[in-house]
C-alpha cells in the first residue's frame, strides 16, 4: 500500500501532538503548509524528499530524548 505524503505527514503529527502550524514552521518555515496540503498544494518532489527526511531525523531526535528520559528516570 502506498500512503500518500498528506498521509504521511498527518500520522506524523498525531504521532508527536503537534499542531499542523507548528508542523509547518518546524519543517518548512511555514505556517500554512499543512492547511494547503489539505486544500491540494502539491508540493515539489524534492521539498516532499526534505520533509520526508526532517521527519524521519524527528522521529529519531524524539525517541532518544525519550531513552534517555526514561534512563535518567530509572536511575534517580
Amino acid at each position: 500500500m502506498v500512503v500518500s505524503f498528506l498521509e504521511r505527514v498527518e500520522s506524523f503529527i498525531a504521532r508527536h501532538g503537534m499542531s499542523p502550524s507548528a508542523f509547518g514552521m518546524a519543517a518548512v518555515n511555514d505556517s500554512g503548509f499543512f492547511f494547503d496540503l489539505q486544500r491540494g498544494r502539491s508540493p515539489r518532489l524534492n521539498t516532499c524528499e526534505r520533509i520526508d527526511a526532517w521527519m524521519r531525523e524527528e522521529d529519531a531526535r524524539r525517541s532518544r530524548s525519550r531513552r534517555r528520559r526514561r534512563v535518567q528516570g530509572d536511575s534517580v
